[in-house]
């Protein structure tokens, strides 16, 4: 895969300039060499800013759509690999070495240009309310200056690192209280946004199979919410021998959801990564599933001149992010978590959560445990290490009206994250 990628430009280089190597002996010193390393502030050119925060996905980026790369990260086999080298990874991000990186100099997390960035995507300038009954209304009072980084974040400024103790310490990072106020608390009827992202897709009436690996990337639920591969205590024979049953259970789970909604939000690499309960109720399951972690959709490579050094790279030059365009597919085939809520109005039924972590997010922890009982904006867990994706679902039945930034997501493409914890939904009765 990394020979089928060209030597012309823009391929000759990784989208954040660095080198693009060209056989595994060198990719594999570049990963050991990586593994001892935070990953620095590189955010100049597009691919940088794509990027940031990703250097095995920078090293990794133009091979994921050429015939053997789709073939290679789909592999069950290649993704526990990856999977042993991206925990090693996070191992390092989570002691004390790692927080080398959170320094004041240009290359530095704490420089002026990298917290001017961190602060221009949390901050919101235009104060807003929300009710139940209506969308976020414009405050007419005037906007509060502009605050620093510190305001923000709790984190103390006269630190060296301004108190984190590592770089996932300062990834995860918390808002200070109040920042990030729930909307309507005292209305369950209110669907709050359950991460810090921008929509990127609003589909009702969702198929129970769909041919997902299409360009389109229609979403398939029984792939979404099931998988033989989650996380148990059984060892090899106990799992073969229910796998029938478990086939049986994925099903029964993903019918519920048949005809229902989805709405899906992307989580930048500079945005607050800690997830929250979208709505109040009571945690009904919670499920882990190993799946990819560098995989694109196969669709996204095809084209009607039919090879990769045709058109398929002529389109990859509009995605030096890689797999960002792939989104939709990833929530089926990608590293996930799913925490299903039974919510308190029972107008909703039951709400999935679904944590996607994408290329270096190799850890989606859940903080929560089944029969627990969560308020809405609570804390449930967080992504590390990354940038990444997460999907609501919601069941056939439920008369959902948005948020004007979610229903017109198609049309807009790409915006600016909705807060956490703000308004994104509101059930309607009749």
């Amino acid at each position: 895969m990394l020979q089928q990628v060209p030597n012309a430009p823009p391929y000759d280089k990784n989208p954040t300039g660095g080198p693009q190597f060209r056989n595994w002996m060198e990719l594999l010193c570049a990963f050991n060499h990586q593994l001892s390393q935070g990953p620095v502030w590189l955010y100049d050119t597009p691919g940088q800013q794509g990027l940031i925060g990703f250097p095995f996905n920078a090293l990794l980026n133009w091979s994921m759509s050429t015939p053997a790369g789709l073939l290679a990260f789909h592999r069950s086999v290649v993704n526990a690999h990856l999977r042993d080298i991206l925990t090693a990874y996070g191992n390092f991000l989570s002691s004390p070495a790692s927080a080398a990186v959170l320094n004041s100099s240009a290359t530095g997390w704490l420089s002026p240009t990298a917290l001017d960035a961190l602060v221009s995507t949390a901050w919101l300038p235009t104060n807003t309310t929300s009710s139940s009954d209506s969308e976020p209304r414009t405050n007419t009072r005037t906007p509060q200056p502009r605050p620093q980084f510190h305001d923000l974040f709790i984190s103390n400024p006269h630190h060296p690192t301004h108190g984190f103790a590592s770089w996932d310490a300062f990834f995860t990072r918390r808002f200070r209280p109040g920042i990030r106020p729930i909307a309507s608390p005292s209305d369950d009827g209110v669907i709050v946004n359950a991460c810090e992202s921008t929509p990127i897709a609003l589909e009702r009436r969702v198929k129970l199979h769909d041919e997902f690996w299409v360009k389109r990337q229609p979403y398939s639920l029984v792939t979404i919410l099931g998988s033989l591969n989650k996380d148990s205590d059984r060892d090899e024979d106990e799992k073969n021998g229910g796998r029938k049953k478990e086939e049986e259970e994925q099903l029964k789970q993903a019918m519920r959801f048949e005809g229902g909604t989805i709405y899906q939000g992307f989580l930048g690499a500079l945005s607050y990564h800690r997830w929250h309960a979208p709505v109040s109720g009571v945690v009904e399951k919670v499920t882990k599933i190993h799946g990819t972690y560098f995989a694109g959709c196969p669709g996204l490579s095809s084209s009607r001149r039919g090879g990769l050094h045709d058109g398929d790279m002529e389109e990859r030059k509009h995605d030096p992010s890689a797999p960002d365009r792939s989104q939709r597919y990833i929530c089926q085939v990608g590293t996930r978590a799913l925490v299903y809520i039974r919510a308190r109005d029972r107008r909703l039924g039951t709400v999935v959560f679904v944590a996607v972590g994408m290329a270096e997010v190799s850890s989606c922890e859940v903080t929560v445990r089944e029969g627990d009982m969560v308020e809405k904006g609570e804390e449930i867990g967080l992504f590390h290490y990354g940038g990444s994706t997460h999907c609501l679902i919601f069941e056939p039945g439920v008369r959902l009206k948005f948020t004007e930034a979610a229903e017109e997501v198609d049309v807009k493409r790409r915006g600016h994250n909705l807060p956490v914890n703000g308004y994104l939904a509101e059930v309607v009765s009749g």
